[in-house]
């Protein structure tokens, strides 16, 4: 036994049959722990038994991963038995039919879309907490067809496609997190999908690509396995984002040069694997099916998806309880403040009456004073007591003795001479005597 994987643990979808089984053996040598992934239907019982029995170390899972809760329950059951999850392995697939794109069934798309696609794409949603944690890796199953497209096999080719260029996404967006991914693109591999007879593949079909491959032959399940061991092993620390074509040359031929391959060149190379199902694979439709392993964790998923659930609904409850205080809070706060804004207003419109009622008040007792004095008024030769109670008056009225008050539109002289007695009558703003006063508020 091997030790380039010593000590890994790799989860190997569609692990039962074709390219599947033999990597699943090829990783067990090099000391890998394996789970052996695949349909309800298909034999990763017997391949993870066979592992066992040559002394390696396999579990099996079988379900449909393309649904979210299997593909989770599979990795899950990875690391709840051996610890952790060191490889990644999508190599599930299917290959339902061929034919030109306007008879092309849609039926066969849908379950390439959810077989090619959506598997990839949800084992690698959840398998990659776990292999940043481990510094990991993945490796894809791509396709010559989605490099060069096969003809009367567009949405094969287009599937194939999608997951050249999402892998190449995931290797980029995962280095920062020291995880590598690579594709593994094989030509015609001697399985159950190049076989005119066990395949959508007519008679015609199958000598075409033959011809048209360098090499002049299939490859080997084993020979592909290869090549994925390499890229899963430390071997390839500098190797991600690649595409790692094993596919005879096909993707540079030109023309049926297959024809003229050298006979040594021919044959294929005795392998080291007792591979059992490598004529067996995923050809036909066949409907969803549920996983006969792994209950018990997609029961413990879903009860922590029903609990994330509730828990946001909580969570969101509670902002808009937040939201609505809030709402109240700064309402109450702009009422208040509208509030004190009008009582300072009332405030001030009080305090400017009552400076203007002081004011009117102070004008009109001078304006009596003036004309009790006017009454009491003499002739110009008074005695000195009369112009003595004059002056008295004027300063009471806070005029001195130059000044003139008239009342009723009569006018009165208080020490000036008789031709100003129009200067200055009438009370005005200026008047020291309480005007000022008044108006800064200080009218005590």
């Amino acid at each position: 036994m091997g030790t380039r994987l010593r000590n890994k643990v790799a989860i190997v979808t569609g692990g039962g049959a074709g390219i599947g089984e033999a990597i699943c053996k090829k990783f067990a040598l090099e000391g890998a722990k394996i789970v052996v992934c695949g349909l309800s239907d298909d034999p990763v019982q017997e391949v993870a038994s066979q592992i066992e029995a040559n002394g390696g170390v396999a579990i099996p899972f079988q379900g449909d991963i393309s649904q979210a809760p299997n593909a989770r329950a599979c990795v899950q059951l990875a690391v709840d038995t051996f610890g952790k999850l060191d490889i990644l392995i999508n190599n599930a697939g299917v290959f339902p039919a061929v034919g030109y794109i306007n008879e092309y069934p849609i039926d066969a798309l849908e379950y390439m879309l959810q077989n090619n696609i959506q598997s990839t794409f949800m084992m690698t949603k959840f398998a990659v907490p776990f292999l940043q944690k481990t510094k990991g890796c993945i490796v894809c199953a791509g396709s010559e067809a989605g490099i060069d497209g096969d003809a009367q096999n567009a949405p094969y080719s287009g599937t194939k496609g999608y997951i050249h260029a999402f892998t190449r996404a995931v290797a980029a967006e995962q280095a920062q997190f020291g995880v590598r991914a690579n594709v593994v693109c094989p030509g015609p591999i001697d399985t159950a999908w190049t076989r005119s007879e066990t395949s959508p593949m007519t008679p015609k079909m199958e000598k075409l690509f033959l011809s048209a491959t360098p090499m002049g032959r299939r490859g080997t399940p084993e020979e592909v396995a290869n090549v994925y061991l390499f890229l899963a092993s430390d071997e390839a620390s500098y190797v991600t984002g690649a595409l790692y074509t094993v596919d005879g040359g096909i993707t540079i031929s030109k023309g049926p040069i297959g024809l003229m391959a050298d006979s040594e060149m021919k044959k294929a190379p005795e392998g080291e694997l007792e591979l059992e199902f490598s004529h067996e694979g995923d050809t036909v439709r066949r409907p969803f099916q549920e996983m006969r392993s792994g209950d018990l964790y997609e029961e413990e998923l879903r009860t922590s998806d029903q609990s994330a659930t509730l828990r946001n609904t909580l969570i969101g409850l509670s902002l808009a309880a937040v939201g609505v205080l809030a709402t109240r809070f700064f309402s109450n706060s702009s009422t208040k403040s509208q509030t004190n804004t009008m009582d300072n207003r009332n405030q001030n419109r009080e305090e400017q009456n009552q400076r203007e009622g002081a004011r009117d008040e102070s004008q009109l007792n001078a304006l009596h004073t003036n004309a009790e004095a006017q009454k009491g008024a003499q002739p110009q030769g008074q005695t000195d007591e009369a112009k003595t109670g004059k002056a008295q008056m004027g300063a009471a009225t806070g005029t001195g003795p130059s000044t003139n008050v008239s009342v009723g539109g009569q006018s009165g002289q208080a020490g000036q001479p008789e031709g100003n007695a129009d200067q200055d009558n009438q009370p005005n703003g200026n008047d020291k005597g309480f005007t000022n006063e008044a108006a800064t508020g200080n009218n005590d």
